[in-house]
């Protein structure tokens, strides 16, 4: 059965023992749980990677460097040329110099400018579908998560609503503590029987 925003709203109050709003607020209530699944979503990224990544497409533009990141994407992880499969390096600013010069061509490198994506070089064509953008999708609401996250998203809520009262307790962070593990334990295989394949290449092989 699955867990609903609203049985999380109700998990919450019911943590903090007020059924109904008088010391906390509805609008309080929405918060804590927004701001609780941020934290979540910063904590089991990792694990929520693998059931959650998406491709997008990604279109270059001639004689242009930057590229807002995908709409539906929260966090890259690489960007792939379609036509062959192989991935765009990417480079920290430590070795930008190494690339700052070269002349227009095709896209062989990335990294972040200003929270937009810098191809290296920049593109001399005009491509829509040129590369695939791999990130994971973004998770806006609470039942975006896996049922077992939103037990611990409910909890993690509680307690930044108990921090109002000064009144949160060693046992709600005890139950905190089990459902997270368990959430970990549930997130790590995304299949029964997951078998992990080889790839068969290399990842040095796979770059552009």
């Amino acid at each position: 059965m699955a867990i609903s925003a609203a049985n999380v709203t109700s998990m919450v109050r019911s943590l903090i023992a007020e059924t109904t709003a008088k010391y906390w607020t509805d609008a309080e209530i929405t918060l804590y749980v927004q701001l609780a699944m941020a934290k979540v979503l910063g904590q089991l990224y990792p694990w929520l990677w693998e059931k959650n990544k998406t491709p997008s497409d990604f279109a270059i533009t001639a004689a242009t460097p930057t590229y807002a990141m995908p709409s539906d994407i929260y966090k890259l992880s690489y960007l792939q040329i379609k036509e062959n499969g192989k991935k765009l390096k990417y480079i920290s600013e430590e070795e930008y110099y190494k690339y700052a010069s070269w002349p227009t061509g095709e896209p062989v490198a990335w990294t972040y400018d200003g929270g937009l994506i810098r191809l290296i070089p920049t593109p001399a064509a005009t491509d829509s579908d040129y590369l695939l953008a791999w990130g994971m999708k973004n998770l806006d609401e609470v039942t975006d998560f896996p049922d077992s996250v939103r037990a611990l998203i409910a909890i993690e809520a509680a307690i930044l609503a108990r921090a109002k009262d000064e009144a949160v307790t060693a046992e709600l962070f005890e139950t905190r503590k089990m459902f997270e593990q368990a959430a970990i334990m549930d997130l790590t295989m995304t299949t029964v029987g997951q078998i992990v394949e080889m790839a068969d290449h290399t990842e040095e092989a796979s770059l552009a």
